[in-house]
């Protein structure tokens, strides 16, 4: 059996970055005696760099995480424009306050959107009825599955 070669993954995601794609492919085959497709499929099973399609760059997925900075409700108040009036809120009259067709639509969007998120880790069979988890994109994705 063949002893891989380790990759050094840094070399390969810069000289992608940097260079071109060519340079990585010869990196690849010179260097490592695989061809660039291998190469790339160890460095997305193995690691923890992604590619970003925004900039066309590949990246750890720790570079991808907005720090979000929260402000206080008095500096929002203070955000103010000068001409704003705050103007009171009244229900409607003959209107059901429990019938808010708007707000309803957004819940179902956000309960299609979560459906749509899970439905990428996991499936059920319901001939057989098994529930598959698909593991290896859990992982990919940094999820831990914990199984009670």
């Amino acid at each position: 059996m063949k002893t891989p070669i380790p990759t050094d993954f840094y070399e390969f995601v810069n000289t992608i970055n940097i260079k071109e794609k060519n340079v990585a492919k010869i990196l690849a085959k010179e260097r490592y005696n695989l061809s660039f497709k291998q190469v790339r499929r160890r460095l997305f099973l193995g690691t923890d760099y992604c590619f970003d399609s925004v900039t066309r760059l590949y990246k750890h997925k720790d570079e991808g995480i907005i720090n979000a900075q929260f402000i206080s409700l008095d500096e929002l108040d203070k955000m103010k424009p000068s001409g704003y009036k705050n103007k009171s809120i009244v229900a409607l009259t003959g209107a059901n306050p429990s019938s808010n067709s708007d707000f309803d639509e957004i819940v179902r969007e956000l309960i299609k959107d979560r459906l749509m998120e899970l439905n990428k880790y996991l499936s059920i069979d319901h001939g057989s009825r098994k529930l598959v988890i698909k593991t290896n994109i859990l992982n990919r994705d940094g999820i831990n599955l914990v199984v009670i």
